[in-house]
């Protein structure tokens, strides 16, 4: 391509018939300095592409750089959202495992109270059997004592001689000693 310089360097040999050297000259001048600003804008234009190419080439760099965080972002996002998930999971079959066994023992404690509910009736009516029979030795031997001061002062209950009246004195009957003196303990552990 031609440049300026160029132009303004170039001589023309003279010839007999040839043209006017002014008119050459003059419109030489002119084509140089149209020449010279095509020239100029043709070089800027140029340079601004560079840049523009250069810009263009950073931006693609940055947006493919932007695409490559957005897709790590991503999956960031999804083994986060996964890791959560999964984590809850476990808290909840933690929970449901604590839960159960939380369940259990009470349910091992509910059936321990019953038992020790059950055991405390059966004594208290164990009890009751014996302290009714024990009062009831008592209100005998009562009657028998009552018969033998009627014996002593000679009245004797229609059917009981002397000798029946002082042991039933003594001892009643239907009177269990060794039912008295054998009340189980209460167990206290429960």
């Amino acid at each position: 391509m031609l440049t300026p310089l160029d132009i303004n360097k170039k001589e023309f040999h003279r010839a007999f018939r040839g043209y006017s050297c002014e008119e050459v000259d003059e419109f030489l001048e002119q084509i140089l300095k149209d020449y010279g600003q095509v020239f100029r804008e043709n070089q800027e234009l140029r340079e601004k592409n560079q840049r523009l190419v250069e810009e263009l080439a950073r931006y693609t760099n940055l947006e493919q750089t932007i695409k490559d965080a957005l897709v790590m972002a991503q999956q960031t996002a999804d083994e986060l959202r996964q890791n959560a998930q999964q984590e809850a999971g476990l808290i909840v079959q933690e929970a449901e495992l604590k839960a159960q066994q939380i369940l259990n023992q009470t349910q091992e404690q509910v059936i321990q109270a019953e038992n020790y509910r059950s055991n405390l009736e059966a004594r208290t009516e164990a009890f009751k059997r014996r302290w009714r029979s024990f009062l009831q030795a008592q209100l005998e031997l009562l009657a028998a004592e009552t018969g033998a001061d009627a014996a002593v002062a000679g009245e004797r209950p229609p059917g009981q001689d002397q000798e029946t009246a002082r042991q039933h004195a003594i001892e009643p009957s239907g009177f269990n000693r060794e039912a008295i003196n054998s009340t189980p303990a209460v167990d206290p552990g429960i």
